[in-house]
């Protein structure tokens, strides 16, 4: 197992046996009818995209607040298959994540400050795609997360980088992506964590700020603790949010209907082939998108638009 570059320079983690865990692509890898199944479901086609990239720049052009790079179309069109193709939501995605990056900027910081949350292998990416060309990102929010080496807001900006990270991909931006979220051994030192504030934060830059499109968030290995957390998350998601939210326990059965099982690994009764790798591998190929993710990190609103305390 190592991190290698292919022959665009683009960097991927080689794993035994064949696998590869892989975020940037320049291309939908996917084959038809995959492919066009999932641009249908998002209204991806040339003529479309090309009338939705110009109604966006107008609607930004309007807004004052905006700093964006829209003389770049790979920045537009990314932004408007998260929404759906839809320049209205693709409006309203970008403005909020500009209200989240003006008022919560800790959640937006140079990776080198978070790689530690890589290394302890709290957010990871499954090896392979799930059927309908998803991809699957795990969260460990139970035993292997110890809130006195990673903070609630470092493993929710870590979760984020991830999925910014897959802006640089094709395959991801037109299939989206699923969450599994590990919570086995949750105990009542990480719920404590998890103030209404920062619950909401997590759950608005998910749901509302995500620059790739959230398909469905799988909780896991879930136990009566889990209610406590829950009780406090529930009152605070959106109506589309809480559709997207499905609670499984141990149900392997249940959680294959939503992700394929023979792409996940064993521990969530998968049957996938693929071997487990260390979080520091992860960690290295993040660092690889610091420099590219602290650019992004300056798009959103000019700063006399940052509320007042905001650094």
């Amino acid at each position: 197992m190592s991190l290698k570059y292919n022959e665009k320079n683009y960097p991927y983690i080689e794993l035994d046996g064949g696998y590869q865990i892989v975020i940037q692509e320049d291309r939908c890898n996917h084959d038809e009818p995959f492919a066009t199944k999932a641009r249908q479901e998002i209204n991806d086609n040339p003529d479309h995209i090309a009338r939705a990239v110009e109604e966006v720049r107008h609607l930004v052009a309007a807004d004052e607040r905006f700093n964006l790079p829209f003389h770049e179309d790979w920045y537009v069109t990314t932004y408007l298959r998260a929404g759906a193709n839809d320049p209205q939501e693709t409006y309203k995605i970008l403005a909020d994540t500009g209200y989240q990056k003006s008022t919560n900027c800790e959640y937006f910081c140079d990776l080198a400050s978070i790689r530690h949350v890589f290394d302890e292998g709290l957010v990871w990416i499954v090896p392979e795609r799930d059927e309908d060309g998803s991809v699957v990102i795990v969260v460990e929010s139970g035993k292997k997360w110890n809130p006195s080496k990673v903070s609630l807001v470092q493993l929710n900006t870590a979760c984020n980088a991830a999925i910014s990270a897959l802006m640089q991909s094709e395959e991801a931006q037109i299939h989206g992506y699923k969450m599994i979220i590990d919570v086995e051994g949750l105990s009542m030192t990480q719920i404590l964590q998890f103030t209404p504030q920062s619950t909401k934060i997590m759950l608005d830059q998910l749901d509302k700020c995500s620059p790739i499109r959230l398909k469905t968030v799988h909780t896991v290995n879930n136990g009566m603790v889990y209610n406590v957390l829950f009780s406090i998350m529930k009152p605070l998601m959106s109506k589309r949010m809480r559709e997207k939210m499905m609670i499984h326990g141990r149900n392997w059965n249940e959680l294959g209907k939503h992700i394929s099982l023979k792409v996940l690994p064993p521990r969530f009764g998968g049957t996938s082939k693929a071997p487990a790798y260390d979080g520091r591998l992860f960690g290295d190929l993040m660092m690889h998108f610091n420099e590219w993710m602290q650019r992004m990190h300056g798009f959103g609103f000019k700063r006399k638009y940052y509320v007042k305390g905001a650094q």
